[in-house]
């Protein structure tokens, strides 16, 4: 670990954090798949058995953030996302672990159907609105959530608002600074090297928080990341200023070059949700190699990344890859006629 990290590591395990997430998260060797995508080691981090209501990689960030709300004594969460939001149904799973009311402001129709994420929000107590916006930036969002916040004062309780996209967006990072460090730490143990690390990006705080914890650590693996949602530049600029925030909390001199950001936005297909052919085809090859259940819409999608990296030489096949297990489970089964004709009856 370079010497100017030390203090930054410090800082991060002051910070304040409730326990939400079962620790270390695996770190398991995928001899058939590394066959099959033809490189020399395959490592998967899996950050789908963080533990809490069905796990994934949101789990890490809320440790962070819930540990500051509850620090301000705070009683009551707003945050807001997507209809089947993974980080929704961890947040509501989260605030009764910990007592607190969760106040869920979701992108979409109220006529959805009652399944996958959805229904776990509803199980686990949660209080939902829905919003007719798409746009996890529009203002009419923020405007929304400063009324409810308003809302929870007067009647006596006391609020923390949550937006992984702006201004919470440093502090979620933060929860993937301390994965890296543990990453490192298993692959220092291992005796294993890591040439290229390949996750999903959805609001892009996991990838902020690895690339600037790698740093730390004093590891310069790649980091490719695969945006499941919008164009690479706009992934990029976000990433920056969440590294730079996520420096910033830490008191951190370790640098990011602006080059170190490698977003690719090549395999969103027709939109965030929309499954892909490639996707589709991510899930059967991971099911039937290593019994591993990815995602059409974050995991699926990555790994159709990684594949075509390796057809194209961006990966060789001397190279060892480390691949994030975001989660998702939920969002297997939404998407089951899509994926069932994908599937081959074998026999």
């Amino acid at each position: 670990m370079p010497e100017n990290a030390t203090a930054a590591i410090d800082t991060l395990r002051r910070l304040p954090r409730v326990a939400l997430a079962t620790l270390p998260t695996p770190l398991e060797d995928a001899p058939r798949l590394a066959r099959e995508l033809g490189v020399r080691k395959l490592l998967v981090k899996r950050d789908d058995l963080t533990g809490l209501a069905l796990g994934g990689n949101k789990v890490r960030k809320l440790e962070f953030l819930l540990g500051e709300a509850r620090a301000r004594g705070a009683d009551t969460i707003i945050t807001t996302a997507g209809m089947q939001s993974n980080f929704l149904r961890l947040a509501a799973a989260a605030a009764r672990r910990l007592g607190m009311e969760a106040i869920l402001l979701v992108r979409g129709s109220a006529d959805a159907p009652l399944a996958g994420n959805l229904l776990l929000m509803r199980l686990f107590g949660a209080d939902i609105r829905f919003m007719a916006t798409e746009d996890p930036y529009a203002e009419s969002t923020f405007a929304l959530m400063r009324e409810i916040e308003d809302e929870v004062r007067q009647r006596g309780g006391h609020p923390y608002l949550i937006h992984l996209g702006t201004f919470s967006g440093a502090l979620s990072a933060i929860g993937y600074v301390h994965a890296a460090v543990e990453l490192a730490e298993q692959l220092r143990g291992a005796r294993e090297r890591c040439d290229h690390l390949v996750l999903a990006v959805g609001s892009g705080g996991t990838y902020a928080g690895l690339l600037l914890g790698l740093r730390l650590a004093g590891m310069r693996c790649h980091v490719l990341g695969v945006s499941v949602n919008v164009p690479a530049e706009d992934h990029r600029r976000r990433i920056l200023g969440k590294i730079r925030g996520a420096a910033e909390i830490l008191g951190s001199a370790v640098t990011v070059r602006d080059d170190d950001v490698d977003i690719t936005d090549a395999y969103i297909g027709s939109g965030y949700g929309v499954p892909t052919a490639a996707g589709l085809e991510a899930i059967v090859q991971a099911a039937r190699a290593e019994g591993l259940l990815f995602d059409p819409v974050y995991t699926g999608k990555a790994w159709a990344g990684v594949v075509d990296a390796v057809r194209r030489g961006a990966i060789g096949p001397r190279d060892n890859v480390v691949f994030l297990h975001t989660g998702g489970a939920p969002n297997a089964f939404l998407y089951a006629s899509a994926i069932a004709g994908r599937l081959v009856p074998r026999g």
